[in-house]
C-alpha cells in the first residue's frame, strides 16, 4: 500500500491509547491528577479525530467566515466511473470541484445581473466527501452557497448582499445538465475521460501499489469485495427488498446520466446554530462507531442512517473487507478536503467586508481562550504562545500561527467534557505537561494505577488467494 495509507493505519492504531503519550492537568482545589490521552488527527476515517475536525470546522465557519445572510447547500453527487476518477485522482477531483463552482456562481451572478446588481459576487465553502452511509467510495461535494451576492460599486468602499430570487425545479436540472456537459469536456481536454472500452487499457499501465489501491478504489466504489475468497462478490445486504413505500427524492432535485444535483437545503441567515447543525453535515467523518457493530461469527455490520430505496437498513462485511473499504477512504496528503470561493475566498477582496467580525487583542485569539490561559497563571508562557514563538500544547490547532479555538474549549464541543473543571470537587484545572518519553509514561501512569502497556495487535498477515501472490502475498 502507499505510504499515507500505512502512515494513517498506524496512527489510528495509537489514537487515544495512553501508553503513547498525554497531556497531564492538575487540579489546584483538590491537587488531584488526570491525563487526556493524544489523538491520531488522522483525515481518513477515525471517528473521533473525525468529529473534533467536524465541530472545529463548523464553529469556524460559522463564528468567522459566513456571514448572516440566506445558505443553500448544494449537493452534487457523480456516475460510478466520475467517482473513481476523483477518488483515485485529485487532480481530476479539484477540477470536478472548479466546474460545480463556476456553473453555479455564474448562475447567482448572472440572475443579480439581469436584476441591476452592480459588479456581483458570490461565495462559497466547498467540502469533498469522500464516502456513503454504506462505507462505499462514493466522493461526491457539499458546498455551501451565500443564497444571493454581495454588490459593489465601483470605488466606493460598502457592498450590499442581494437574496437570490428564489430557484425552481427547472433551475436546478439546467444546471445539472450544464454540469455534466462542462465536467465531461474538461476531463477530455486533460486526457481523463475515456470510454468504456478503454478503461481496461489504462488500468493495465499501472503497477504496484498503485495497481492495488485502484483495484481497492474500483471495489469500495461499487460495494465489491477485492482480495479473499470472496473477491468480486458485493456486500451482503439487510432488509432489502422490505421497503413498503415509494422513494421519493424530494424537490429541487435533478439528475441526469448518473450526475445529480439537490438543492433543497436553505437556512435563514440569523438560525445560526442550524447552520452549524448544517456546517457539521457537511463535514461530518466518514464513520460513525455507534453504527458499527460485531456479529457473533466475526463479521462486522453498519447500520444505515437511512433505509436506501431497495428497502436495506444494514450492510454485512467481514474484517478484511472492512480494512478494504477503511483503507480506500484514506485522501491524498497535502490534498483540500475543504475549499473557500468568491467572496469568501483567502485572497476576496471584499472578504474583510462580509465576513463575521470577532472582536479580539489584535493578534486573533478568542478572548476566551486568552483568558483560559492567563487564568492559568502562565501570562508569559500563553503569550509566547499565542504568538507562536513556542509548540503549542497537544490538540490545539493552528492557521497561520493562530489557534483557532484553545485545546479545553475543542473538547467541550465535540466531547461535552470539560477537562478544566475538576470532576472529583469541581475545581479549577491547569494543564501541566505534554508527557511523550517512555519511561515519563510509565511513571506517571504507574503512580496514577493506570497500565501502561498498549494494547496487543494481531500480527499481520498477507492477503489470501491469487490476488495476495500477484501482490507479494
Amino acid at each position: 500500500m502507499p505510504r499515507f495509507c500505512v502512515r494513517e493505519v498506524d496512527a489510528f492504531l495509537r489514537c487515544g491509547i495512553l501508553a503513547y503519550g498525554f497531556a497531564r492537568v492538575w487540579c489546584e482545589a483538590c491537587r488531584k491528577d488526570d491525563v487526556v490521552a493524544f489523538s491520531c488527527k488522522g483525515r481518513g476515517f477515525c471517528p473521533s479525530c473525525g468529529a473534533r475536525r467536524m465541530a472545529d470546522t463548523a464553529a469556524w465557519l460559522v463564528d468567522r467566515v459566513i456571514p448572516e445572510v440566506p445558505v443553500r447547500q448544494w449537493v452534487l453527487s457523480l456516475p460510478y466511473r466520475v467517482r473513481l476518477l476523483c477518488a483515485y485522482d485529485p487532480d481530476a477531483c479539484a477540477l470536478v470541484r472548479r466546474v460545480l463552482v463556476r456553473a453555479v456562481s455564474g448562475f447567482y451572478e448572472g440572475r443579480a445581473r439581469r436584476r441591476g446588481a452592480s459588479r456581483p459576487r458570490t461565495g462559497a465553502v466547498a467540502f469533498v466527501q469522500r464516502f456513503d452511509s454504506g462505507l462505499r467510495l462514493n466522493v461526491h461535494f457539499h458546498v455551501l452557497w451565500l443564497d444571493g451576492v454581495y454588490a459593489s460599486e465601483a470605488g466606493r468602499g460598502g457592498c450590499e448582499f442581494w437574496e437570490d430570487a428564489g430557484l425552481s425545479d427547472a433551475d436546478v436540472g439546467r444546471l445539472v445538465e450544464r454540469i455534466r456537459g462542462r465536467v465531461e469536456n474538461a476531463l477530455r481536454r486533460v486526457g481523463k475521460w475515456w470510454d468504456e472500452g478503454e478503461a481496461a487499457e489504462t488500468d493495465g499501465e499501472l503497477e504496484g501499489e498503485r495497481q492495488l489501491l485502484l483495484a481497492l478504489a474500483s471495489g469500495a466504489v461499487v460495494g465489491r469485495t477485492v482480495l479473499g475468497e470472496r473477491a468480486g462478490e458485493g456486500d451482503v445486504r439487510v432488509g432489502r427488498g422490505t421497503r413498503a413505500e415509494a422513494f421519493v427524492k424530494g424537490p429541487l432535485c435533478a439528475d441526469v446520466t448518473g450526475f445529480s444535483l439537490h438543492a433543497g437545503v436553505r437556512v435563514e441567515g440569523r438560525d445560526r446554530r442550524r447552520l452549524e447543525h448544517l456546517c457539521r453535515s457537511a463535514g461530518r467523518p466518514a464513520i460513525a462507531a455507534s453504527r458499527l457493530s460485531l456479529l457473533p461469527d466475526g463479521r462486522v455490520a453498519y447500520e444505515l442512517k437511512r433505509r436506501w430505496k431497495d428497502g436495506t437498513t444494514h450492510v454485512v462485511m467481514t474484517p478484511e473487507v472492512l480494512v478494504e473499504r477503511l483503507l480506500a477512504l484514506v485522501p491524498r496528503p497535502r490534498r483540500h478536503l475543504v475549499t473557500y470561493h468568491g467572496v469568501l475566498g483567502p485572497a476576496a477582496g471584499l472578504r474583510s467586508r462580509v465576513v463575521p467580525r470577532w472582536e479580539d487583542g489584535g493578534d486573533g485569539v478568542a478572548p476566551e481562550a486568552v483568558a483560559e490561559e492567563e487564568g492559568e497563571g502562565r501570562a508569559i508562557a500563553a503569550l509566547r504562545r499565542r504568538r507562536g514563538t513556542v509548540p503549542h500544547a497537544p490538540g490545539k490547532r493552528r492557521r497561520g500561527g493562530v489557534r483557532r479555538y484553545a485545546w479545553a474549549e475543542l473538547l467541550r464541543r465535540v466531547f461535552e467534557v470539560d477537562v478544566l473543571v475538576c470532576p472529583h470537587c469541581g475545581g479549577a484545572r491547569r494543564l501541566l505537561a505534554a508527557i511523550t518519553a517512555p519511561e515519563s509514561i510509565a511513571r506517571v501512569l504507574s503512580a496514577m494505577g493506570l497500565s501502561s502497556e498498549a494494547p496487543e495487535l494481531a500480527p499481520a498477515r498477507a492477503p489470501p488467494g491469487e490476488m495476495g501472490e500477484e501482490w507479494g502475498g
